[in-house]
């Protein structure tokens, strides 16, 4: 058996035990190989990094099942091509509906992932309190300071806008696309919260 091999068998029994590092491991180890594989299916980067963050929680969600499988890359890959096809629908249909959204007020927009909640929970953990800086610092200045206004002063949307000369909906989406560079973080608090609630 291979380093890699080893490295991959030692962390996926981790996962199947409960251990949250050997989630962390496993997804550092598959995360090119998926993401080259992904890509030769869907042309679409954005679809295939959601498809992994979607197949790791499933795998988390479903690790009391691990133990079993014998052929760790090919089960990983059957999931993994399911979940692409599944996000890849969904995104489909979000996409056709989408024009909907510049008809709908601010008040209307869906409420944006707590990110006091990644603070909260990174705190208790290391290893996500790195991550955390590390796509803090992909936030632009104007990113950082809107998240700054609307987490950690509760500032509103219309009062934000009053300070930074934007226009409401530009707050939003500027907001909106700060959490998309958080999403990595995002899925592993919802993976620590899973596991809190369970231990």
């Amino acid at each position: 058996m291979s380093p890699k091999h080893k490295d991959i068998y030692k962390n996926w029994q981790l996962l199947a035990e409960g251990e949250k590092q050997g989630l962390y491991e496993c997804f550092n180890i598959f995360y090119d190989d998926l993401y080259r594989f992904g890509l030769s299916l869907y042309k679409n980067p954005e679809l295939v990094k959601e498809g992994i963050h979607n197949l790791f929680l499933e795998l988390w969600k479903i690790r009391h099942k691990l133990a079993e499988v014998q052929n760790i890359q090919q089960y990983t890959l059957t999931i993994y091509k399911r979940i692409l096809y599944k996000t890849y629908q969904q995104l489909s249909a979000e996409t056709q509906t989408g024009h909907l959204i510049d008809e709908l007020s601010i008040e209307d927009m869906p409420a944006e992932p707590s990110y006091e909640s990644i603070l909260i929970a990174s705190q208790h953990d290391e290893h996500m309190k790195k991550r955390l800086q590390k796509a803090l610092n992909e936030l632009s200045p104007r990113q950082k300071e809107i998240i700054r206004l609307r987490y950690f002063d509760a500032v509103s949307f219309k009062d934000i806008a009053d300070q930074t000369g934007l226009s409401e909906r530009t707050v939003y989406n500027t907001l909106h696309n700060a959490i998309k560079v958080l999403r990595d973080v995002i899925c592993w608090v919802i993976i620590f919260k899973g596991s809190r609630a369970i231990h």
